[in-house]
């Protein structure tokens, strides 16, 4: 990996002080090294005393809500007696054929890497990404799972394409999705009776059938098209209005999808020419001079805001997933300074650091040391619950992105609202392996 060649700027807060700066106040997750740590890759740090060393209460190392308890279990081999890389799928039954849990693990596999999966129950809807052997679906009786994604990750997502069929207790055995497409079916009342899984290395050709690989209850009233979409109400009249439909977004009028830019519900939008809701603008707009980023300490999810001339900052740039904490101040704030490195409680490093107000910062997931292959991957899989000492938490990708684009100054508002976490999708978290430490979304990483 290229190495890049940073500056130390330890001596700064003194420079600073002689001036006659100002004290800032740092909150216990926050370490007052100066203005930052700028250093080459990997280079130990100089020793210092983080703020609030002693204090309690870090949810870093907290455990996640406990997955569901496996019982009895089926396991699908998928004829995996090969010792080829292949993934295995165990699951829980019911009293019938309904599957009410499952979870997967890959075999056979040299690098870092493992596999993640969620599941769609029918009392819950999309339920959290879970990985390696840890169960996902329903405790209760009465749950049972109706379909699932699957995607890999670290370095087996770079060598292997995963395809996976399910078969349904309504619809028998269905088409191959590919990673992380939806499988099965949901709101329909049926249920997975089996799962088969298939590993395919890049650039070869998988598996194919003519059969749908998912089906819910809007498929007989939308038409999606490469030039445009339909859509209709139960009665066969035409819909107006947002709708979802397999991890999509769409705005209908008069049963037409709309294409470009459309102003709706105070905001303005972008559409592709078949419909799709653009959840990312940011390569359409290029980089503007101001932002304005919004945080929901609620839903944990911020979303970046640029100004559409005298109607002000009313263009959603991008949803990122956001972890807080209890001390997250609520308010609207003005950032004053950046970070490349910056030391943590813990002596954990944090990189691409963006003060918000006192000792509240923008950040990624900590790490061990200043390296970007030490991560805190228990940290980076906790990402989209509260858990932090009271700063917001972003994935490499997004932390870096307000670095680099948002100016010192730009205004941040952290507002709490239970129903809505942003004018987008809030984003999934796709949890990686134990052993994998970096961050899949940091740029910096060649693999």
């Amino acid at each position: 990996m290229k190495k890049q060649h940073l500056r130390a700027a330890a001596l700064l807060l003194a420079a600073a002080m002689t001036a006659g700066a100002g004290t800032t106040a740092f909150a216990a997750e926050d370490a007052p090294t100066g203005p930052g740590l700028e250093i080459e890759q990997g280079q130990q740090l100089p020793p210092s005393q983080p703020e609030g060393q002693g204090q309690t209460g870090s949810r870093e190392n907290q455990p996640d809500a406990q997955a569901p308890t496996e019982g009895n279990t089926q396991t699908g081999d998928n004829g995996t007696a090969s010792t080829a890389p292949n993934v295995t799928v165990s699951y829980n039954q019911g009293v019938g054929t309904e599957v009410t849990s499952l979870s997967m693990n890959l075999n056979n596999y040299n690098g870092i890497g493992g596999v993640s999966y969620r599941s769609f129950v029918n009392n819950g809807g999309f339920i959290w990404w879970n990985h390696d052997g840890k169960p996902t679906g329903g405790t209760e009786a009465s749950t049972y799972i109706e379909a699932i994604e699957i995607v890999l990750t670290g370095d087996a997502e770079r060598d292997f394409d995963v395809y996976y069929s399910v078969t349904s207790s309504g619809q028998g055995k269905m088409g191959w999705a590919k990673n992380g497409e939806t499988a099965g079916t949901s709101n329909l009342g049926e249920h997975l009776v089996s799962v088969e899984v298939v590993l395919v290395p890049k650039g070869q050709p998988g598996p194919a059938s003519a059969a749908g690989r998912y089906i819910n209850e809007l498929t007989n009233h939308i038409r999606i098209g490469a030039e445009g979409s339909t859509m209709t109400n139960a009665d066969g009249t035409p819909y107006t209005g947002w709708v979802s439909y397999d991890h999509e977004r769409f705005y209908f009028k008069d049963g037409k999808s709309l294409s470009g830019w459309h102003y709706i519900d105070g905001m303005k939008f972008y559409f592709e020419p078949s419909g799709r809701l653009v959840q990312d603008v940011d390569s359409i707009i290029g980089k503007q001079s101001s932002y304005v980023i919004k945080v929901n300490k609620t839903l944990n999810c911020s979303t970046v805001y640029a100004k559409d001339g005298d109607n002000g900052y009313i263009i959603p740039v991008k949803a990122m997933l956001t972890s807080v904490g209890d001390d997250t101040p609520i308010g609207t704030f003005k950032t004053p300074e950046k970070y490349r490195w910056r030391l943590m409680v813990n002596d954990s490093y944090t990189q691409w650091a963006t003060r918000i107000t006192q000792g509240f910062l923008f950040h990624s997931i900590t790490y061990s040391e200043p390296d970007i292959n030490k991560l805190n991957t228990e940290g980076y899989n906790g990402l989209g619950v509260s858990r932090s000492l009271g700063c917001v938490r972003l994935t490499c990708a997004n932390s870096k992105w307000v670095y680099d684009n948002c100016p010192i100054g730009t205004t941040v508002v952290i507002y709490e609202d239970p129903n809505v976490a942003s004018p987008f999708d809030k984003p999934d978290l796709i949890p990686v392996s134990d052993n994998q430490y970096w961050d899949p979304t940091d740029p910096l990483i060649q693999r």
